[in-house]
């Protein structure tokens, strides 16, 4: 399990918690990130303070106004005695993950091939750069800095969102609370 791992343990049966989810949240046909801009200037998605997926006994929600590198929290629910378990865990929505990982990888290469260039100019003098110095420089810092938006971005999709976790309390889990692993 992810070291945000989240159980909640709630009275209702299986077939109830779902019910309670399409009703409390709008559910997510197109990420926000995926429409057009001129439409995101006028849609506003819907009324309801939470969106997200609920599929068979698992479901991923975000608050309605995330942006993409918001918390979604992931979980799924089971059957057990005294009623129903909720497991979870906080992370990126999918999409913006594959994306950002895309992206990351582009910049990577680019910066490398940055690196190449400028190194066969210092060195052999085939005048590919203006300013082969600078450009190494640049095209060097460019790595770290890739790397280090990745794990901005993994702390940032992965931390705790208490809205959320209040939200699920009221709408499922019921007065027992979170219990965090």
């Amino acid at each position: 399990m992810p070291n945000n791992a989240v159980v909640l343990h709630s009275a209702l049966t299986p077939g109830v918690i779902e019910n309670a989810l399409l009703r409390s949240i709008d559910v997510e046909v197109v990420p926000r990130s995926a429409l057009p801009w001129f439409i995101r200037l006028f849609w506003k998605g819907g009324s309801r303070r939470f969106r997200g997926v609920v599929d068979g006994n698992t479901f991923r929600l975000k608050r309605g106004n995330a942006r993409d590198w918001s918390p979604n929290f992931y979980g799924r629910w089971e059957a057990e005695n005294s009623g129903t378990r909720i497991e979870g865990y906080f992370d990126l929505d999918p999409l913006v993950r594959k994306a950002f990982r895309f992206t990351l990888a582009v910049a990577l290469v680019t910066a490398v091939i940055g690196i190449l260039l400028n190194l066969v100019e210092l060195t052999a003098g085939t005048h590919f750069t203006t300013h082969p110095r600078l450009g190494l420089v640049l095209s060097t810092l460019a790595v770290p800095y890739c790397l280090g938006l990745y794990v901005v971005a993994q702390k940032l999709g992965s931390r705790r969102d208490d809205n959320l976790l209040a939200f699920l309390e009221r709408t499922i889990a019921g007065p027992t609370g979170p219990t965090t692993c």
